[in-house]
């Protein structure tokens, strides 16, 4: 009877089960091939090599304005071309071997099946809960546009715009002087340039309206697993984090990735279930997720290898031998498609600047080690809003044994799974940062937010005093948990979005005094300046000017002679650039001085009398967190 009773418990597999399922992952890397290497394909195969060559007289800004020395060259191009069409041909043959089975039949049933399911679930909701998880929703999405429209553009979402977005499909795709160039975000803001949208609505709108979605099906998909309260708080939580509250408005791509994340953690938690009714969907949502996820930002391969981990790990547990064959044919679909679409990367800008991120530095064992524990404190701080810093040295391994000894405390069944999922998710960081000896920033772990206070909420859903919690009072605490939060947040947020209106309001106003006071109005003004965001500003103010009354130099070119109309300093570079004696101060603010030759006619600052004295006590701040 014992024998019998775990032959019952152990999953059986279908062997034609199987084989149907590696022939949809085969469609699934023929669709992707196809796509991505057709439509690649496509953009450089009507591109002339001048065409792309021209990549080079992009100027950008990184300790000056710069432009990159191309990796390109005739046979690098026709390489490319190969490669693309080689792969769009390599996706239509798949594609043909393998449409004979029908693979799309079996996910449009189990997408109808879903979704009957969802209308059921919602149909026996409470219309109270109903009405109140959408007013915690509504509140967010206001937030956000409140964000969207009050916070400034930060200097990220500046070269964004101005060296990829702005420059078109074959900028956005090949070129790659600075790290950030996230391509994938970048495509979906460039078709918002032709509608004559300002810089800010192209940066953020997609993030803005993709990420709106992306939260309401995350919060679907979670109360499926732990219930629409736990969902809404942890969507509320993680909303109201220091560092979402930013990164759930700016241009730049973190809160879609977030949105990918959740899809292939909700995939895999399917693909972990013994006898799934979605499995080809969850391959699908796996396989495109991680994809687009790579193409957004490279950085995805954090959180995927925490997924691939997992899925690893319960699969070979479970002696399912056969799927776990489907997840290295899976990883190899994403990773070979990943390849193919950074190639253009590769072939125009260089191997190095894909791979040499030169803003994350691996240390020496006797530089990293001895801050690796107060820089945890620290990330878990500023993704978290904890106070953890001082907490003592056991506090990380207290709250990872913690965590891993209340998953396991867990019944077996989804929600144990993804409580060990989440749990992965928060351990594995720690162990790759050690290995790679290097600081992630807090930005690259914004995906810890989520998956910290969903493993509290697993926890907490646990525990016997809130079980007995009327259900009535549990969505006051709910609601009133995320409304004080995020409201304190946006409260104490107040101060640094004034201090950046007021550096962006004096980076116009030097901007505007340089304009109205050009010694010929007829030739343009040359100025020489060693003042880094100045310098990035004010081009970006001329080519949305589509101006040519400045010329700038900055200190990459050479030091400053008599030559210039304009210096423009930054506060405490006088001494360390050797101003020659013939230039005096004509303007001065906060944040530069700018000087002008003695033989010029006096000029006099024209800046309204009412902002005189803000301009000149506006503390300096670093433009974006």
């Amino acid at each position: 009877m014992e024998k019998l009773s775990r032959q019952r418990a152990m999953p059986v597999t279908n062997t034609n089960d199987g084989i149907v399922a590696t022939r949809f992952l085969w469609f699934a890397g023929g669709v992707g091939l196809l796509l991505g290497g057709g439509g690649l394909g496509g953009l450089y195969g009507c591109s002339s090599y001048a065409e792309v060559a021209a990549l080079a007289r992009i100027v950008y800004h990184e300790n000056g304005l710069e432009r990159l020395t191309l990796a390109l060259t005739p046979d690098r191009l026709n390489w490319l071309r190969g490669v693309l069409l080689a792969a769009a041909g390599l996706g239509l043959l798949v594609l043909w071997r393998m449409l004979a089975g029908s693979p799309l039949s079996s996910v449009w049933r189990e997408l109808r099946f879903g979704v009957g399911r969802l209308r059921r679930w919602y149909s026996r909701l409470p219309r109270t809960s109903v009405l109140l998880a959408a007013g915690v929703l509504a509140g967010l999405l206001a937030v956000r546009t409140w964000y969207l429209f009050t916070y400034p553009l930060s200097t990220d979402e500046v070269g964004s715009y101005d060296y990829f977005v702005r420059q078109g499909p074959l900028a956005i795709t090949g070129f790659y002087p600075i790290p950030n160039n996230h391509i994938g975000y970048n495509l979906l803001a460039w078709p918002l340039v032709h509608l004559g949208l300002s810089p800010r609505l192209v940066m953020r709108l997609p993030t803005l309206l993709l990420g709106t979605f992306g939260s309401v099906v995350s919060v679907v998909l979670l109360a499926r697993l732990i219930g629409l309260r736990a969902a809404v708080l942890v969507n509320g939580l993680v909303s109201g984090a220091p560092l979402w509250v930013y990164y759930a408005t700016a241009g730049r791509g973190y809160f879609l990735q977030l949105c990918l994340l959740q899809a292939g953690f909700f995939a895999t938690i399917e693909l972990l279930r013994p006898f799934s009714r979605y499995r080809h969907v969850a391959w699908l949502a796996f396989i495109s997720s991680s994809i687009l996820g790579f193409y957004l930002i490279p950085t995805y391969a954090y959180p995927l290898a925490g997924l691939g981990l997992g899925a690893a790990v319960g699969l070979a547990a479970q002696r399912r031998w056969q799927e776990f064959g489907q997840l290295v044919l899976a990883g190899g679909i994403i990773t070979g498609i990943a390849a193919l679409l950074y190639s253009p990367v590769v072939a125009i800008s260089g191997w190095s600047l894909l791979t040499g991120n030169r803003y994350v530095m691996t240390r020496t064992p006797g530089q990293f080690w001895p801050s690796y524990r107060p820089v945890l404190y620290e990330l878990a701080e500023v993704l978290f809003g904890l106070p953890v810093r001082y907490s003592g040295p056991a506090w990380l391994a207290g709250a990872l044994l913690g965590g891993l000894a209340g998953c396991r405390w867990r019944a077996p069944g989804p929600r144990r799974t993804a409580a060990l999922l989440a749990w992965v998710q928060l351990a594995l960081p720690l162990l790759l940062m050690a290995l790679q000896r290097v600081y992630a920033p807090a930005r690259v772990l914004l995906y810890l937010t989520f998956f910290g206070y969903l493993v509290a909420a697993l926890l907490v859903g646990r525990l016997p005093r809130w079980r007995r919690v009327v259900g009535r009072v549990r969505w006051l605490l709910v609601v009133g948990a995320v409304a004080g939060i995020g409201g304190s947040r946006v409260y104490l947020d107040q101060g640094h979005i004034r201090a950046l209106q007021r550096e962006t309001q004096q980076f116009q106003q030097a901007y505007h005094w340089l304009l109205s006071h050009r010694p010929n109005t007829s030739s343009p003004a040359r100025v020489w300046m060693f003042a880094p965001l100045h310098e990035l500003f004010f081009f970006h103010y001329l080519r949305q000017d589509q101006s040519s009354q400045l010329l700038l130099h900055t200190s990459r070119e050479k030091s400053p002679g008599t030559g210039y109309d304009f210096v423009v300093l930054f506060a405490t570079a006088k001494k360390t650039v050797g101003l020659p004696p013939t230039y005096r101060p004509v303007y001065h603010d906060a944040l530069v001085t700018i000087y002008a030759p003695l033989l010029r006619p006096a000029v006099t600052q024209r800046q309204p009398a009412h902002s005189q004295t803000q301009v000149l006590t506006a503390t300096p701040v670093e433009h974006a967190p």
